[in-house]
Parts: structure tokens; C-alpha cells; sequence
């Protein structure tokens, strides 16, 4: 991807190299002054050593401020957490990239979550999102599905988990 890009082209794009593609990305994304300055800001007024607040402010942060679209069709386009926040919109393997990497650069463990749905007729994995985990357990992020993650999620006939 040069500048003048805002997406990278993922070729052969199957799961596995999808998910590579996007944990390069993340852990490239948490070291990006714009991110690591986004979340100092989001979290400024948290009190300190509350990580599960953290989190979530980093979580709600994409919600509002990222619209999901999706990729044009049969082409697997992947931007950086830097070029999602100057563009603001992505699918889902953006939204979890840019989020996995503002989790990281505030000190968080996280894991790429994909998941294909359906129980009568399982689709191929279809989807991804982001677990972070917390002083509570591991934490499901997922801002596309956003308020119905939970109706969402018991649709899920098929899942595998890619730490970050």
C-alpha cells in the first residue's frame, strides 16, 4: 500500500490470509502517533487502572465514529487503523483492525474473532470481530453488529479465534 492509497488489496484473500493481513495492520496501527493520541484522549478522564473502561470508551469510540460499509463486491480491501480514521468508513475487517489496534496501544490484550451464520445452512466464515480481554474475561467488541451483537452471535453456526 503506497500513500495515495487508502485500502490494501488482499489477493487470494481467504480467511487466513485476511486475518495476517489484518494483525500486520493492527499491530502496525498501535505503534501510529494517531492512534496512541486518540486513545490518550479517550481515556484522560478515566481513573487510572481501570482497563475494562478503557476498553469500552475505545469500543463506543468506533461505534459513533465509523460508519460500516462494505467492500466492493468479491474484492477484499483492507485499510489501516490510520487511513479508517481519516476516512471513516469500513466493513468489518477495518472496524476490527483499527479497534484491536487502539486496544493494543493502551496495554490490551486482543484476539480476531471470525464467525459464519446460520444453523440450518452454516454460510462460510462471513464475518469478524474483536475480543479483548479484560480484568473479567475475554470481552466481544463487535461495533457492526453494535446493539444486536447478542441476536447476532447465537446465529453463529461457526467461529474461530486469531489472537493478535
Amino acid at each position: 500500500m503506497n500513500r495515495s492509497t487508502p485500502h490494501r488489496l488482499v489477493k487470494n484473500a481467504d480467511m487466513h490470509t485476511t486475518i495476517r493481513a489484518m494483525r500486520e495492520e493492527a499491530h502496525k496501527g498501535k505503534k501510529d502517533l494517531a492512534v496512541r493520541s486518540l486513545v490518550e484522549n479517550l481515556c484522560k478522564n478515566i481513573p487510572s487502572g481501570d482497563y475494562s473502561s478503557e476498553v469500552l470508551a475505545c469500543y463506543y469510540w468506533v461505534c459513533r465514529n465509523i460508519r460500516y460499509m462494505r467492500d466492493i463486491d468479491k474484492v477484499e480491501f483492507l485499510k489501516s487503523p490510520h487511513r479508517l480514521l481519516a476516512t471513516g468508513t469500513g466493513d468489518c475487517d477495518d472496524m476490527s483492525t483499527l479497534l484491536a489496534s487502539m486496544l493494543m496501544a493502551c496495554g490490551n490484550q486482543c484476539r480476531f474473532t471470525t464467525v459464519g451464520f446460520g444453523k440450518k445452512k452454516p454460510t462460510p466464515f462471513s464475518h469478524v470481530f474483536v475480543q479483548a480481554r479484560t480484568p473479567h474475561g475475554w470481552v466481544t467488541l463487535d461495533p457492526v453488529s453494535n446493539k444486536i451483537t447478542k441476536d447476532m452471535h447465537q446465529n453463529t453456526s461457526v467461529f474461530a479465534g486469531f489472537p493478535v
